[in-house]
């Protein structure tokens, strides 16, 4: 009886020490779920995409994109906060439900510095300062000096109150001191159409989204937001060459619950920077408009940390509220 009952403890304890490997070995053993909390079709969208073909082509794994939009991303944001902290569902992160929306939003159902942890910076892509052809400015420093000399007289579009667009214009604002008055919409479509069509004058937008109006004459480049002059319009200055002292990118990334165990992190970490660090995916986000940047999840903790910081600051001073 005494040996059953030693052979039996023995057995237990090579189980329980076997149950972590198996339990690693065992992952992903169905479909990965990755959570874009914005709608189909827009550069969310296609970098969501792009992350569940070159992780599913790098690590073998099964990877469904999820859309799940509203209330500026909080919905599937907080879908995924509140999801088994388990390696199968995952967040593409956004500046607006990751940095900007805790200042925008009196409730949010999660918490974007706790609630989540990173696993990698996937794109970072910088915004076009455009106007319309007519607008009396040929360059950013002659933009500057007729803002200035007519304040309030212009106007600027943006894909929405609280959208990174509407943020980089109220920064725009702020640091120039310049008055225009902004003309907000139902996403970036429209806001588009309006500026090409001459009701609005001025708008700050992605990259991707202006690149072939202004190739074709309909939009007027002021500026970039980068750090350095990027190769899809090389001719158009910097906000720093042009005097503003400021740099703005639209920037995502890909998290997971918090209490995601650390080898499916570690697993999901590995696995993304091989996929994000492959020439064929490198390619599409330049093609996106994303700039090179370090993919590293401490990297991304870095970015987040920061641009909740500033935004979450400029919201607060100048008094931006949601429609």
């Amino acid at each position: 009886m005494k040996r059953r009952v030693l052979l039996q403890s023995a057995a237990s304890a090579m189980a329980a020490c076997m149950a972590p490997a198996l339990h690693a070995q065992a992952f992903p053993g169905k479909p990965i779920r990755l959570v874009c909390p914005y709608p189909a079709g827009a550069t969310t969208d296609a970098i969501s995409r792009l992350m569940a073909n070159a992780l599913q082509v790098e690590s073998g794994a099964t990877v469904l994109v999820d859309n799940r939009g509203g209330a500026g991303g909080n919905i599937g944001t907080e879908a995924v906060a509140r999801s088994e902290a388990d390696g199968y569902t995952l967040l593409l992160g956004a500046l607006g439900p990751m940095a900007a929306n805790e200042a925008l939003y009196p409730k949010l159902g999660y918490n974007p510095a706790k609630d989540f942890v990173p696993l990698a910076w996937a794109a970072s892509v910088p915004l076009v300062m455009v106007a319309h052809p007519s607008f009396p400015a040929s360059d950013l420093r002659e933009a500057l000096a007729l803002l200035r000399k007519s304040p309030g007289k212009f106007s600027y579009a943006s894909a929405g109150s609280g959208t990174p667009q509407h943020l980089a214009a109220e920064l725009f604002k702020r640091d120039t001191g310049t008055s225009t008055l902004h003309i907000p919409y139902r996403g970036s479509a429209p806001a588009l159409n309006d500026v090409m069509g001459g009701q609005v004058q001025l708008l700050f937008e992605a990259t991707p989204a202006v690149l072939q109006h202004i190739r074709v004459g309909r939009l007027k480049p002021l500026a970039v937001t980068s750090a350095g002059r990027i190769p899809a319009l090389p001719n158009v200055p910097t906000l720093k060459e042009s005097g503003v002292d400021a740099e703005i990118s639209g920037w995502y990334g890909f998290l997971a619950p918090a209490a995601t165990p650390a080898d499916r992190v570690a697993w999901l970490v590995a696995h993304m920077q091989k996929a994000l660090a492959a020439t064929g995916t490198q390619d599409k986000l330049a093609e996106l408009g994303s700039v090179r940047i370090d993919h590293s999840p401490q990297a991304f903790a870095r970015l987040m940390a920061s641009e909740r910081t500033r935004w979450q600051k400029l919201i607060r001073e100048v008094g931006i509220k949601l429609d």
